[in-house]
């Protein structure tokens, strides 16, 4: 999959001027070009090659062996300053990714939000960056929880002959639950914004909502033919489980969760 991801489209140019503009800062624009370099060349890397992979401009926090995640400081926008006013760390920022974009039609995931352990990178108040569901790291594809599961759900999608873009409905996370969803609900026109113009993008045929507060912004832009369903991970299992109650037989594991997913979206675009 390493060739599909990320891979050199019209996306290349457009997505990393968007999270310059909105999101870091146009002074950071080539560091966040040079973010997505190392992500590509790092997709099949356990954390001791990331090692070499890292340079003094990107590399995590506090000197951590154990995280493909680095550092960005946060620039001159708007969102940018108001996240500076509230003085806290554990800031995460997930840049959007993609998987086999070209001439065919487009599915676009919206997950929930960059989480961030405050106990790890409360003193951080620069933005950690990483992508929806840690796509790029190896170590979260290869367990069993959300990295795993959506890594297997886009395997299935592209084998279909799909192009796949990730993002998050809530841009930023900033230091805990409370204080992200205040701050993203006083922000949710910026970010609505922000997903328009990924919307015109990625032109995707069907848009999937993982999560309730992804299914918030997808309503408050009147997004049509929305496909709703519960977040991947480990503590969603239930609603899952609800949701394909065939796994209650088979077993909810993170091979047949992908499986329940992607048939129900590739049955969506048919």
């Amino acid at each position: 999959m390493q060739d599909q991801f990320c891979n050199e489209c019209g996306l290349s140019y457009d997505v990393p001027h968007l999270v310059a503009e909105w999101l870091l800062g146009v002074e950071y624009l080539h560091r966040i070009e040079s973010r997505y370099e190392q992500m590509r060349n790092g997709y099949d890397y356990p954390y001791t090659e990331w090692q070499k992979v890292f340079t003094e401009d990107l590399k995590p926090f506090n000197g951590y062996t154990d995280t493909t995640s680095v550092t960005i400081p946060i620039g001159s926008t708007q969102l940018g300053s108001d996240i500076k006013a509230l003085h806290k760390g554990a800031i995460g920022v997930d840049l959007p990714t993609w998987f086999n974009i070209q001439g065919n039609k487009h599915i676009m995931i919206v997950a929930q939000d960059p989480l961030r352990s405050s106990k790890w990178y409360g003193e951080c108040f620069d933005a950690v960056i990483s992508s929806p569901f840690g796509q790029q790291d190896l170590g979260h594809r290869q367990r069993a929880n959300g990295g795993k599961m959506m890594s297997l759900l886009v395997e299935q999608i592209v084998s279909n002959g799909y192009g796949v873009y990730l993002t998050d409905a809530n841009k930023f996370f900033i230091h805990d639950h409370k204080t992200t969803d205040m701050f993203s609900a006083a922000h949710m026109d910026m970010y609505a914004e922000i997903m328009r113009q990924e919307i015109e993008f990625v032109k995707p045929a069907v848009i999937v909502c993982l999560g309730k507060r992804a299914e918030i912004l997808c309503k408050k832009m009147g997004l049509q033919n929305i496909l709703k369903l519960p977040h991947l991970s480990g503590t969603a299992r239930g609603a899952i489980v609800k949701r394909f109650p065939r796994l209650e037989d088979v077993g909810a594991t993170a091979e047949n969760i992908a499986e329940e997913y992607a048939r129900e979206i590739v049955g969506k675009m048919q």
